[in-house]
């Protein structure tokens, strides 16, 4: 594998555990101030969301993934 592409993977893969640490706060946040219903209306909201999300051939919205993340958060 070439230092480039390693670096592009490297780059890719930290600011994926970045977003994931700031949208784990946010839940938090959020469940602590409005509760698990809030939680419950996040997570409504992001499968609707991937329902539509442009994705390119072979890349899409892991709708698993999401509902995994927001029930680890209620």
């Amino acid at each position: 594998m070439s230092k480039q592409l390693q670096d592009a993977l490297d780059y890719a893969g930290s600011s994926i555990i970045t977003l994931s640490c700031i949208v784990s706060g946010l839940a938090s946040q959020l469940k602590a101030t409005q509760g698990t219903e809030a939680i419950q209306a996040a997570q409504d909201y992001a499968l609707e969301v991937a329902k539509v999300y442009p994705s390119a051939t072979g890349v899409a919205p892991d709708v698993k993934a999401i509902t995994q993340f927001f029930s680890g958060h209620k």
